[in-house]
């Protein structure tokens, strides 16, 4: 528990700054689920925009908001919306933070998606996102793995099948979806290294911040020590850019 704390706490203090260093912060959490984030922001002082394609997931926050209203004896500025990101983002041009926390890999356009989120934003405004880092050696390997024990399974997908397509995004707008033999979909879904995640934000007109990495210290292999080696590996050269996970920042 102590490093799912420690790198919660340290991913999140990214968009906590920028939402205090904000004039009226405006936040789109894209992909909100049950809106932990966006409870986060709110109590910061944001208006959150909080959408989500599942509208069970909408419904479950829109009653977490009124527990977290009444515990903090305040009102919270958000509003919980169900939409597919797919096919739409908030009709504002004023957004402060665009925050996307393990939702760019499963959009189908992303180009498209990250174009409307940079024309949303306001001057100055940034954008950040979470997901998994394909310059880890352990994530690449599963994702590999994955995806191979699919061929067998969804032979549409074994046919469209292009693993280093994917890893160096060619060819590709995002994630794709292949019905199983068995039923339901496999998803070949888009990953990025920090490198082609960088390109598309700057193709797209964003400038560029550093990045941050996380997920580094495995709890079965560091058991008690995991938060202190989470810590250390973060601050070594070339091993912090091999986290599992990157928080990659961008403004406009």
């Amino acid at each position: 528990m102590e490093l799912v704390a420690t790198i919660y706490s340290t991913r999140r203090a990214h968009p906590t700054k920028a939402i205090l260093e904000s004039e009226n912060p405006l936040v789109f959490d894209a992909g909100c689920g049950y809106g932990s984030d966006s409870f986060l922001f709110a109590a910061l002082g944001a208006k959150v925009l909080a959408l989500d394609a599942s509208h069970d997931q909408i419904e479950i926050a829109k009653k977490r908001k009124r527990y977290y209203e009444k515990l903090l004896e305040r009102t919270l500025d958000i509003t919980f919306t169900v939409a597919d990101l797919n096919e739409g983002t908030p009709a504002s041009a004023d957004i402060s933070l665009t925050w996307l926390s393990s939702v760019l890999a499963v959009i189908e356009e992303q180009d498209t998606f990250l174009t409307r989120v940079y024309w949303a934003t306001r001057t100055g405004g940034k954008i950040m996102i979470v997901d998994y880092n394909l310059w880890n050696p352990h994530f690449l390997w599963t994702e590999w793995r994955r995806r191979r024990q699919a061929l067998s399974k969804s032979p549409e997908f074994a046919r469209h099948a292009d693993f280093w397509g994917m890893v160096n995004r060619k060819n590709r707008l995002g994630a794709m979806f292949f019905p199983r033999s068995e039923g339901g979909f496999f998803d070949d879904v888009q990953f990025f290294s920090p490198r082609s995640l960088g390109r598309l934000l700057e193709r797209v007109g964003f400038r560029l911040s550093p990045s941050f990495f996380s997920g580094f210290a495995p709890p079965f292999l560091f058991n008690g020590l995991s938060a202190q080696v989470e810590r250390a590996f973060s601050q070594v050269p070339i091993i912090k850019n091999l986290g599992r996970a990157n928080l990659v920042t961008a403004v406009k």
